[in-house]
């Protein structure tokens, strides 16, 4: 339920909205990272139990989901449920409170209110939950009676139009009942306690402060949507404060590359195609993106200049190092160097190996083993190289987020076909020791981070084998989760990193 700070109107709204919730309630119908154990160690012909993903990715994952039965269903006032008389199947009393929510959303809430308690934040109360189309028709009809049409779409959703009738909306307050339904709950212990630690039980903060234009409501620190743990820590550690900007908000709707669950990969006469993902777990049929891509060592899909389009960083073999920057109505760039000399003799992966830099940059070493960082400082040429380890010669390199702490690791296979994860400290070096997280991957000829594959808030490592399979590791908390073909036929193919 919504309401502004409206001068001499909002003492009135309170008790009007609390009357409301009362009627709606009787309304509602029935460090240092010690060795792996071996148990934990990751063979990739060998199936492993699936863990909460997460992600450290800068772009949105799939497309806005608009089955109203998902979990991750997108409802706003340009998207209304479909169909508009949608009821959940699966509603129980969530916390006897005679305020119904779907099953899964009650079981964390649980969680939630026990975490808020257990914080000594003075605990939390539920004071709105599902509402049918019916009774949003009246309680939205009251607002226009009450206050007019314009100042009612400020403070309510029109009948199918609401998140509360997807039964995976929660108004909370304070247990003892103070700052009810108003913005001064987000500035007491429990509110403060909810917008940090909300993502933890699968609820996100829908309409934060600052974002109206965004979401088209104002900040209502009271109302708390479940999408599930992964979804809602995905949002949290890559700093999406909307689902608008995790979903529809994504710039490259219209780019050649769509978003971090795409495959892009040449072939041996030199197209570049896209894989599209169909959020499943899988595949669509290519498109055609690009031409003339014969010569690479490796090339990266990065967004390099954080603008929010995809990029690519293309490894010559001629030892040139180029940008191709991604235009956000499709089509690229003709080549930026970024790089020249010796780029050929590199070993190198890319991504953001340092928070304190706006930009992604380069991890690598020459033959000699020598591993360096080379910061992107600007969003497009590389400016100095940070020493940051040696011994390395021989390892190959991908740059992932393998504890899913917010910040990249180094993934690395070595020669006896080990997998290594290297612990980043977020400020462009490591964190302790490395981890053995699995063994047999010296058939592997590329590692390819994925997010979004299986759906919002999901990431992965996409590998190909060397004889043309293409296979797909789930990513936990430090640990793998399930495996599964994706594709086969790739033998010829060089993939995108």
């Amino acid at each position: 339920m919504r309401v502004h700070n409206h001068p001499g109107s909002i003492r009135n709204v309170r008790r009007r909205l609390a009357a409301c919730a009362a009627l709606l309630s009787l309304a509602v119908a029935g460090g240092v990272m010690s060795a792996a154990p071996a148990t934990a160690t990751f063979s990739p012909n060998k199936a492993a139990t699936t863990a909460v993903p997460g992600t450290a990715n800068p772009l949105p994952s799939v497309d806005p989901v608009g089955d109203p039965a998902n979990l991750s269903v997108l409802v706003n006032k340009s998207r209304p449920l479909n169909p508009a008389g949608y009821v959940p199947g699966d509603l129980v009393n969530a916390r006897g409170s005679g305020l119904y929510l779907r099953a899964e959303a009650a079981a964390w809430l649980n969680g939630l209110f026990q975490g808020a308690a257990d914080a000594g934040t003075g605990g939390l109360a539920i004071v709105s939950g599902y509402r049918s189309y019916a009774q949003q028709q009246e309680l939205y009809a009251y607002y226009v009676n009450t206050f007019g049409q314009a100042y009612a779409d400020s403070i309510s959703a029109r009948p199918g139009y609401s998140e509360h009738q997807t039964g995976l909306a929660v108004d909370v307050g304070n247990a003892n009942g103070s700052c009810g339904l108003s913005t001064c709950f987000g500035d007491t212990p429990a509110g403060i306690w909810v917008a940090a630690n909300a993502h933890k039980y699968g609820f996100v903060v829908r309409y934060p402060n600052g974002y109206t234009n965004t979401t088209g409501y104002s900040y209502e620190p009271w109302h708390l949507r479940y999408v599930g743990v992964s979804l809602a820590t995905d949002m949290k550690r890559r700093g999406f404060p909307t689902m608008e900007q995790f979903f529809a908000g994504n710039p490259a709707v219209y780019a050649s590359i769509k978003s971090g669950a795409d495959l892009v990969a040449a072939d041996s006469s030199g197209r570049l195609l896209r894989y599209p993902a169909h959020g499943g777990g899988g595949y669509g049929v290519p498109v055609m993106i690009g031409s003339n891509w014969t010569g690479l060592k490796q090339a990266f899909v990065v967004d390099w200049d954080a603008d929010g389009v995809y990029d690519i960083l293309a490894q010559w073999n001629n030892g040139t190092l180029g940008l191709f920057k991604g235009w956000p109505g499709g089509a690229f760039s003709t080549q930026i160097v970024v790089g020249t000399g010796d780029w050929d003799s590199m070993t190198i992966t890319v991504g953001k190996w340092s928070n304190a830099q706006g930009f992604p940059g380069i991890v690598g070493y020459f033959p000699d083993g020598g591993l360096r960082y080379y910061p992107n400082t600007t969003g497009r040429a590389l400016t100095y190289r940070v020493d940051i380890g040696t011994g390395w010669a021989g390892m190959g390199l991908t740059m992932a987020d393998w504890d899913a702490d917010g910040a990249n690791d180094i993934l690395a296979t070595a020669p006896s076909g080990q997998l290594l994860s290297y612990r980043g400290n977020a400020a462009g070096g490591f964190a302790g020791l490395p981890t053995t997280v699995g063994s047999g991957w010296g058939t592997m000829k590329a590692l390819v981070p994925s997010f979004g594959l299986s759906g919002p808030g999901s990431r992965s490592i996409t590998a190909q084998t060397s004889d043309g399979y293409l296979v797909d590791y789930a990513l936990g908390t430090g640990q793998w989760g399930t495996q599964r073909q994706v594709g086969n036929g790739w033998n010829g193919m060089k993939l995108f990193k």
